[in-house]
């Protein structure tokens, strides 16, 4: 079976991670906006409900929760207990502060909350999370939710106590771990059909996109991608269009961009015929086109902002 997942790994990147240590004393609620984070909340002691779209979720002693595209949502003592807004409760953490311990709430029963904020970037970012629904529980009643819990959460908080040189750095690379156990312990559960889930585990259509994410300057068609999934053309065509929701040209195009993109902030120096040529362009103006065409501004544009200064 392809490793799909570890095509898309070598793209993505934790940029931050903030932690926080949250004493909840009942009652207490909490009305959370939308963010450009992936969340993660293991329940130490406690309990808590999980508010999002629509669905009343609980949450126990043991669970970890992750929200991978920073929904709203609301956290809760019990359902239907009031929530106060976001702002009304303490701030994040001012850059470069690594960790937060918060007492929030009345003097009831008490929730005690592990909590982490990653910022994700890189080319492989967007379809990981669309592989990814808007919340992942994963169950710690049976034992640990996902393999290794135990250690990587006592890594995460002796780093954070022990303000050591280069602790804010070892507690990162432990919620780099953490986030990545629960990721592959979500992929690992049945895909719905029609998703793009459903295509990662999918072997044939896994095998060709692995394919293109491995080798995205190679001239593909739908007849070589075809080949490279063993399947007849048009049976190809329609299977990857019904499951990764666009044509078999069009996901390609689609990589190659958000592959240009972030050669763009991370090489600015790069020339861009070179990087034209390792996303699959042997023109310079052709890429020149496309890339407008789908991020909005010319390559130039898109680079000055990152452009190193010398």
């Amino acid at each position: 079976m392809p490793d799909v997942l570890t095509s898309l790994l070598r793209h993505v990147r934790i940029e931050t991670s903030l932690f926080g240590h949250i004493e909840l004393g009942a009652p207490w609620g909490a009305r959370v906006g939308p963010r450009e984070v992936v969340l993660l909340h293991h329940v130490l002691e406690g309990e808590m409900w999980l508010e999002l779209d629509g669905r009343e979720i609980h949450v126990d002693r043991g669970d970890l929760l992750l929200l991978p595209h920073g929904a709203p949502h609301c956290l809760r003592h019990r359902p239907g207990a009031p929530v106060a807004d976001e702002g009304r409760w303490p701030s994040p953490p001012a850059p470069g502060v690594q960790a937060v311990q918060h007492r929030l709430g009345g003097d009831g029963p008490r929730t005690v909350v592990l909590c982490a904020a990653m910022s994700l970037a890189g080319a492989g970012r967007s379809l990981l999370l669309r592989a990814l629904p808007s919340v992942v529980l994963l169950d710690g009643g049976a034992g640990e939710p996902v393999p290794g819990l135990g250690r990587l959460l006592d890594g995460i908080r002796d780093e954070v106590r022990s303000r050591r040189p280069g602790a804010p750095v070892m507690a990162a690379r432990f919620a780099e771990l953490l986030l990545l156990q629960a990721i592959r312990a979500e992929l690992e559960r049945p895909a719905p059909p029609g998703s793009f889930r459903a295509a990662l585990a999918d072997e044939r259509v896994a095998r060709a996109l692995d394919a293109l994410y491995q080798a995205p300057e190679r001239t593909w068609t739908v007849a070589s991608l075809a080949r490279q999934a063993g399947m007849s053309r048009s049976g190809f065509a329609h299977a990857f269009r019904e499951q990764v929701g666009e044509s078999p040209l069009r996901h390609l195009m689609r990589w190659r961009m958000e592959l240009a993109k972030e050669k763009l902030r991370e090489r600015p120096e790069l020339a861009l015929a070179e990087l034209a040529s390792s996303v699959g362009y042997q023109d310079q103006a052709a890429f020149s086109v496309a890339f407008r065409r789908e991020v909005g501004v010319p390559p130039g544009a898109y680079r000055s902002p990152h452009r190193r200064i010398s």
